[in-house]
């Protein structure tokens, strides 16, 4: 179990900064001024069910924070007034010269991103509230759209490249190999073509300079923050290019730093296969009350029989859409997520196998992607898109033939995970026809920032409980909490992981080394 760790950092954390403050060919600085001398205007929100209360508003943020002439881009801001701040919760309204309200939370913004990368911060932050009752009345909840993503010029790829994106497929030979790479390359060029000047620059280090102009719209001294997943990721990069304006950060399901796309391709696979593993466990320890069979055997074997049965013939969906083996992975993998999801997946794997009928495990995937009964996804939705670009502009790597690297990694990855690795392997590959990204992230090291909270799941399937640790090292100051569930993330999961992450965001307690929750059983679902 990693602890606090505290290494000398003063000399590491200037030469980060240096790398990561753009300078003109001539070197000097940008003059950002007009940017960080923004104040949002905040009015009514568009977005659908958002919750009462909630405020939106724009910023303005440079494409190119070396070149802020070239262009800019809107990026969305949605906020929820503390409880506590003398609105009564349900917001100010800037005045007609767009000064910001006078009124305020005791403890200023706490700015949230959820995840992906390509999740929606305006379209999220209504369904965090539940769980931030002890924050809701010391702080404005905060979110945004990050650049690329939903409402903040969003990561085009053209029609048919979008479509692709959602159905391709893993292949099995060299012909099946070459086609993918040939897919990728045109994917990646429809990209550009859609998106044009902005792609280059949807990374992780422009969205948190993006963040720390959100930081200073806020009138907030210090950048108070809540990263879940990717969110971890740029909640790092935020301390390693602004560890001064850090204020508290809990980052929790926490991505790796160092790993690149081949590494957490197999990471997540190993993963999600333990998950599966615990999951077929957990249901035959119901003995006759599991669907699949009273023991670990007789369960592995029904789903792996149902796995065949759709390998002969797919089964068809309420909309008469084929429904096969990739469709029940992607739902078991959905459902890995979240552990009160695990009676549904039992059930939906039953009755598909022994009806045929899909319309449970159909519903898991239409709902974790955002699709409506017909498999149509709202007009605003590009998380895949910018899952994929922002992905990409965070990876410096890039294979030489990544058609042979396809066949070399299909043997190490089905070992790692016969039920996932197949498709998982793709991912290592899935930035070819990409310009290299950057490298800075990978090089991340002490970044001189104030002790930062991580939670790590025991089980988690998407961010592999380890990666806590090997950040925590990397940040150079902090904290692991250990909760130990499954699923991805702790704090929604676990009252327990919710009152250290609170205290903590609250009066700046962290938790005594080796810190840990026991699990807790998930809601009925």
């Amino acid at each position: 179990m990693r602890g606090r760790t505290t290494v000398g950092a003063a000399g590491t954390a200037m030469a980060l900064l240096a790398l990561a403050v753009p300078a003109l060919a001539d070197g000097a600085q940008p003059d950002l001024t007009r940017f960080y001398a923004q104040r949002p205007v905040w009015g009514a929100c568009t977005v659908k069910d958002a919750p009462q209360g909630m405020r939106c508003a724009e910023l303005t943020v440079p494409i190119d924070y070396a070149r802020p002439a070239d262009g800019t881009i809107k990026l969305a801001v949605a906020r929820i007034r503390a409880a506590g701040s003398g609105s009564g919760g349900t917001g100010t309204d800037a005045g007609p010269s767009g000064a910001a309200p006078e009124a305020t939370a005791p403890k200023g913004s706490l700015v949230f991103n959820f995840g992906g990368p390509g999740e929606s911060g305006l379209k999220d932050l209504g369904g965090f509230l539940a769980d931030t009752e002890g924050l809701a009345d010391q702080y404005d909840l905060v979110s945004f759209d990050p650049r690329g993503v939903g409402r903040s010029a969003p990561v085009r790829c053209g029609t048919a490249a979008e479509r692709e994106i959602e159905s391709s497929a893993p292949a099995d030979d060299a012909e099946g190999h070459k086609q993918l790479v040939a897919d990728l390359r045109s994917m990646a060029q429809e990209c550009r073509k859609a998106t044009g000047k902005l792609l280059p620059h949807v990374g992780t280090i422009n969205a948190s300079r993006d963040l720390d102009v959100l930081r200073q719209a806020l009138g907030d001294e210090k950048l108070n923050y809540f990263g879940i997943s990717y969110g971890t990721r740029l909640g790092a990069v935020y301390a390693a290019q602004f560890p001064h304006r850090t204020g508290r950060m809990v980052l929790d399901a926490v991505d790796s730093l160092t790993a690149d796309a081949e590494q957490s391709a197999l990471a997540q696979a190993t993963a999600f296969q333990r998950g599966l593993d615990t999951f077929l466990s957990d249901c035959a320890r119901q003995g006759a009350g599991c669907p699949l069979g009273a023991t670990t055997a007789a369960a592995t074997k029904t789903l792996d029989a149902t796995v065949a049965q759709l390998d002969r013939q797919p089964a068809r969906t309420a909309s008469g859409a084929e429904f096969t083996s990739a469709d029940l992975r992607t739902a078991i993998t959905d459902s890995l997520y979240a552990e009160q999801l695990w009676p549904t997946l039992a059930y939906g794997i039953s009755t598909l196998r022994d009806k045929g009928d899909p319309a449970a495990l159909d519903r898991i995937n239409k709902s974790f992607a955002g699709e409506d009964a017909q498999g149509r996804r709202a007009a605003d939705d590009n998380s895949k898109e910018a899952l994929l670009a922002v992905n990409c502009a965070d990876e410096p790597k890039r294979p030489k033939d990544p058609a042979a690297e396809l066949a070399s990694l299909e043997r190490k990855f089905a070992k790692a995970s016969p039920m996932f690795g197949p498709d998982q392997v793709g991912a290592a590959v899935s930035c070819t026809g990409w310009p290299a990204g950057t490298d800075y992230i990978r090089r991340i090291d002490r970044t001189g920032a104030p002790p930062v909270l991580l939670i790590g799941t025991r089980g988690d399937p998407a961010t592999p409980y380890q990666w806590a640790a090997e950040t925590a090292r990397r940040l150079g100051e902090g904290v692991v909490l250990t909760y130990e569930g499954e699923g991805h993330g702790g704090y929604t999961a676990s009252r327990c992981v919710r009152e250290h992450a609170d205290a903590f965001l609250l009066d700046g307690t962290l938790p005594d080394e080796g810190t840990s929750c026991a699990r807790q059983a998930p809601p009925e679902h």
